[in-house]
């Protein structure tokens, strides 16, 4: 709990964040922003700076050996922007490519150990700021809130104009 300010009155930042006018979307906005914040406080010495790279490590080591058309998908980022990233991430010894053994025209990225390392560190990172996050909320609490965030996320994904359809 935060001390009160001389005046008696919370710091600003805490009292525009009960402010009930605030939709809740730009309360989903600014947990998001916070976490990363905070994350980032936390990352000095993550040498994994820019959101494509994080992204496509995630996306690796929840399943490593994907085709770059496949982490697109994923990461909903753009074929250039994650050729880039992987590019940078392949020089730098974070993953490497290798052709399809079946399908030759296709293209596999793996994790390297280096890569793996620099993720299990940013596994706990994140689940250290998380259970702080969420600290106090019952387990029926944690369940509403994610189901409730996963239709959310749902309906953006669901958008016949923008193409995102597919990723469902």
């Amino acid at each position: 709990m935060q001390n009160l300010n001389l005046n008696g009155r919370a710091p600003e930042h805490i009292v525009d964040s009960l402010d009930p006018t605030k939709s809740p979307m730009m309360i989903i906005s600014e947990i998001s922003r916070l976490m990363i914040d905070k994350l980032r406080e936390k990352d000095v010495d993550n040498p994994i700076t820019q959101r494509s790279e994080r992204l496509l490590l995630i996306e690796l080591a929840k399943r490593d050996g994907r085709t770059q058309l496949d982490l697109v998908k994923a990461t909903h980022l753009k074929a250039p922007t994650i050729s880039v990233a992987l590019q940078k991430m392949e020089k730098d010894g974070y993953v490497t490519r290798r052709p399809d053994e079946y399908d030759l025209r296709a293209t596999r990225v793996f994790l390297t150990e280096k890569g793996k390392s620099i993720d299990d560190k940013n596994k706990k990172r994140i689940a250290d700021e998380e259970n702080h996050a969420i600290r106090g909320l019952s387990d029926s609490e944690k369940e509403t809130l994610t189901r409730i965030l996963t239709k959310i996320r749902n309906n953006l994904l669901i958008d016949n104009d923008s193409g995102f359809d597919q990723y469902r």
